[in-house]
């Protein structure tokens, strides 16, 4: 079963401790947009992400929202379940659809105290997401829109291992916070320079390396941290 799985946190578990989580994992498909947890709630399950990619957002009372972590197949989703039953501040989203094992919260945290190996993978993932969401932190204040849309496409594509993504403008916006215009005017510049490929409801990568030049020093930060994450 678990050379049929891909998300990472898993896979890299010895058989015995793996076959121990098994009979907790619960396959689901989840759909574009769904919101597995609003800010303010206590986890009631957490995700290890297969295809799927998730999104922590930080929504604000105006009705406002920015993404602060995204979660793919090498970590996951609802770490605020370790401390036992604590509010989480950010909402947890569906920014991919695609496939996911989930877990009872109260069964994980049981788990992660009774595992070795998985408390011990866990926690390091759970330093790099700190480190991500910290760093992004820091890009959304000091770095102009074109390097972070930049670095989050990176971050993006590396996730699902593609450089196609099907994703809108509107979309992309949300997700970074600011309005569809400017994602429109920056996207066509890419387009035109040759970096990207986007029509309604795709956009490819076509030069990455150029898009990389256009990140900000965010993304090598964020890169080396989940390189460091991935040798334990």
């Amino acid at each position: 079963m678990k050379e049929m799985l891909s998300n990472r946190i898993l896979t890299v578990l010895p058989a015995e401790d793996f076959s121990r989580l098994l009979p907790f994992l619960e396959p689901v498909s989840l759909s574009l947009g769904e919101r597995l947890m609003g800010s303010g709630e206590v986890a009631q399950f957490v995700y290890f992400p297969e295809s799927t990619i998730l999104s922590s957002h930080s929504d604000m009372q105006d009705g406002k929202s920015v993404e602060v972590g995204m979660i793919g197949k090498d970590g996951v989703a609802g770490l605020s379940a370790i401390f036992g039953p604590a509010q989480s501040i950010h909402s947890l989203n569906v920014n991919i659809p695609g496939s996911a094992l989930r877990m009872n919260a109260h069964d994980f945290q049981q788990e992660f105290e009774r595992t070795p190996a998985l408390r011990r993978t866990v926690l390091n993932y759970a330093g790099q997401y700190i480190a991500q969401v910290s760093q992004r932190s820091a890009c959304g204040i000091l770095h102009r829109t074109e390097q972070r849309l930049a670095v989050w496409l990176l971050m993006l594509t590396e996730r699902l291992d593609s450089d196609t993504v099907e994703i809108t403008q509107e979309r992309i916006a949300e997700h970074l916070g600011v309005r569809r215009a400017g994602i429109t005017v920056i996207a066509g510049e890419l387009q035109t320079r040759g970096i990207i490929a986007n029509s309604r409801g795709s956009l490819r990568i076509i030069d990455r390396r150029a898009l990389e030049a256009i990140s900000c020093e965010c993304y090598h930060s964020l890169s080396q941290a989940r390189k460091q994450a991935s040798r334990y």
